[in-house]
């Protein structure tokens, strides 16, 4: 059996699979050895993962690999994961750690070359050459890049919320609805623990009100943005955008038209990496 787990700072999927259609997953909090200690990361496996694998009669002796893939999993931080995930199933599989990133690549791509993105409440990119990751533009988080993102894309719209240049019909209906004040959205940006995932949670006024032309214009830009600063980097790369994330799966049509202006084609889209994780590693045994 293989566990192959997709960790983010909010949540974790834990795939415990026999075969890529045959498979338990189990969701925990959050491992993200960047913003968590070790005694942080450790108390999420031992009282959230084996409590919910045991509910499903999971036995974890009879694994014999496990891969984690993870927000923060740089090199230099990866030993502290694996030393979490050792706790919860020994010494007999092998356990594997390595970044979000190139779990998006590896569902999106395969063992082909492709760039590879990724689109949610941040965003980042790379050109994989079907083994690693070749290139890489550095996302820089949402106040220095992450264009594309859930986060950037909520900020512009409070931006063009508040200064006017997105149409005062969809103005009025945002604050009705929203029961907010300006005075409020900027306590919540400036003050709050998580302002990026506040402003990327707009996204869930914005795609019900995507057919107002200046908002899905505003859209658009957004991923023009992020194709401009940071996938035309890629010199070596054929030019289709791959994308993993809610952002990219919910705008896929907005996100086409920005490749499509920009010289791309949209290649594959997946919500989450683990349908094409299960694939990859089921493949490459």
């Amino acid at each position: 059996m293989k566990l192959i787990v997709d960790s983010g700072s909010t949540k974790t999927d834990w795939c415990f699979a026999d075969s890529s259609d045959v498979y338990v997953l189990v969701h925990t909090d959050g491992i993200n050895p960047v913003v968590q200690s070790y005694d942080e990361m450790l108390s999420v496996v031992q009282e959230q993962m084996l409590p919910r694998a045991k509910q499903h009669s999971l036995d974890l002796a009879s694994l014999d690999e496990v891969y984690f893939y993870g927000a923060g999993c740089t090199p230099e931080l990866r030993l502290a994961v694996e030393k979490a995930l050792r706790v919860a199933v020994g010494e007999k599989p092998s356990v594997y750690v390595d970044s979000d990133l190139l779990a998006a690549a590896r569902a999106l791509c395969g063992t082909d070359s492709g760039i590879a993105c990724i689109l949610g409440t941040g965003s980042n990119s790379c050109y994989f050459d079907g083994e690693g990751i070749k290139e890489h533009t550095p996302a820089l988080g949402y106040i220095l890049g992450d264009e594309g993102s859930g986060a950037v894309l909520g900020r512009n719209f409070i931006n063009g919320i508040l200064k006017g240049t997105l149409s005062r019909e969809l103005r009025d209906v945002f604050f009705d609805e929203y029961h907010t004040s300006q005075a409020d959205i900027i306590d919540k940006v400036y003050h709050s623990a998580t302002p990026n995932r506040f402003l990327a949670s707009l996204s869930k006024f914005i795609l019900p009100h995507i057919d107002d032309e200046s908002l899905e214009a505003l859209v658009v830009r957004n991923f023009e943005n992020f194709i401009i600063s940071n996938i035309s980097n890629y010199s070596e790369a054929k030019p289709v955008v791959n994308a993993v994330g809610s952002v990219a799966f919910l705008y896929r049509k907005q996100l086409e038209q920005a490749a499509m202006s920009q010289g791309y084609e949209l290649g594959k889209i997946l919500k989450s990496p683990l349908e094409g994780l299960l694939d990859y590693h089921f493949a490459n045994k």
